[in-house]
């Protein structure tokens, strides 16, 4: 009862806003450490709108990795890419990103995702 519990109290469908956004800057950073771990060119694609998605994927073959993974926003978040455009961000086998990015969260108030170009460090801010 406490598995189920623990698994209900962080269900994404419960998540605030913030949340969201941490969650969605950790994947980031996952996929970032996925490519240079792997030493595979990894991508973060962005279906943007209100409940959008982003996926990982790799994209040295062979195609689809074990590591692939997707995530729908939970509660009508609305996701936009800022840059780059067009999308998807690749990330190269070293881990560097192929541009600057930017993405915002909106639902009530704004949530803004941010990629730096050379080193890949991501950040949240309000």
């Amino acid at each position: 009862m406490a598995v189920f519990a623990a698994e209900k109290m962080y269900s994404p469908a419960e998540m605030s806003l913030p949340s969201q956004a941490q969650k969605m800057a950790r994947d980031i950073d996952s996929a970032k450490t996925l490519a240079y771990t792997s030493g595979k060119r990894m991508s973060l694609t962005i279906t943007e709108g209100a409940n959008g998605t982003y996926a990982v994927t790799c994209v040295t073959a062979p195609t689809p990795c074990d590591t692939d993974f997707s995530v729908t926003l939970q509660k009508g978040v609305v996701l936009a890419v800022v840059s780059p455009t067009p999308n998807p961000l690749q990330f190269s086998s070293l881990g560097q990103p192929s541009a600057a990015a930017s993405y915002t969260l909106i639902s009530g108030s704004t949530e803004t995702i941010s990629v730096a170009a050379l080193t890949g460090a991501v950040t949240v801010s309000p």
